[in-house]
């Protein structure tokens, strides 16, 4: 079972179960799974698996995700010292709603004492920890995980919930580098030229190569440095003109890194 965490959809307004319904859709397309193996619950989302879903890395809309255990609250102590290997400092934080009578340092405090009874050689550091075991409690039932499980994702937009754009291809860095942005902003996006990196991002959607359109919204991949003022009756987005050459390399080898 892993949990999936939210970002920037949480600080969405009335709207806000627009974006997530949209995620929710692209976590199933690219993970093929059964819409009852994937649950919403607030900022958070269970994912009903046995094998590590690495695909959502390539969902926008995830700011990270973990393999968990779940536990009722009489039965945390138990699950978490099966966390628990050949450390030596440990250190415990609680995430909780207020249908827990109990508060999260009591939870902490209790959680501690029953490891260094099991543990005596053990300790707590709360600053630089060799385990961090986090809890968070979702519907009265707990999820633990060690935070180095912790797997980073993009972050941004669900795709499909900002638009559509068209992106003029010149550059293949840059090209990729304007794809990826855009897409992290929640856009759809069709290409006048492949851009084979960017495929791997396709959830809910598939990047087309066609013609431009009259009726489209553009993109380039113009920068600061190579900048071209051109009188147009489209609406023209430029996204790399606040990014330095460094930056854009640094996102191109990330875009290349992901699997």
């Amino acid at each position: 079972m892993y949990i999936a965490s939210i970002g920037e959809i949480f600080l969405k307004g009335k709207n806000r179960i627009n974006f997530e319904r949209k995620l929710m859709r692209n976590i199933r397309s690219i993970l093929n799974i059964n819409p009852n193996d994937l649950l919403k619950f607030r900022n958070r989302y269970i994912i009903k698996s046995e094998i590590e879903p690495k695909n959502i890395k390539k969902v926008f809309g995830l700011i990270f995700y973990t393999k968990v255990i779940e536990s009722k609250l009489e039965n945390i102590n138990n699950s978490a010292l099966s966390l628990i290997l050949n450390e030596k400092t440990f250190r415990i934080t609680t995430k909780k709603s207020v249908n827990i009578k109990k508060s999260s340092q009591t939870i902490n405090e209790e959680l501690g004492a029953y490891i260094i009874s099991k543990i005596p050689n053990i300790k707590v550091d709360l600053d630089n920890s060799d385990i961090d075991i986090r809890l968070e409690e979702i519907n009265n039932r707990f999820y633990l995980y060690k935070a180095s499980d912790i797997v980073r994702c993009l972050g941004g937009l669900p795709v499909g919930t900002g638009g559509f754009v068209h992106l003029r291809v010149k550059n293949e860095v840059n090209s990729t580098v304007t794809g990826f942005l855009l897409m992290k902003r929640g856009c759809m996006i069709s290409l006048s030229k492949d851009l084979s990196l960017l495929h791997k991002f396709e959830s809910g959607f598939n990047i087309r190569i066609r013609e431009e359109k009259t009726t489209d919204i553009l993109a380039t991949d113009e920068t600061y440095e190579n900048f071209e003022f051109n009188q147009s009756d489209k609406f023209i987005l430029k996204p790399l003109i606040g990014y330095t050459k460094k930056e854009i390399e640094e996102i191109y080898n990330l875009v290349k890194e992901i699997i």
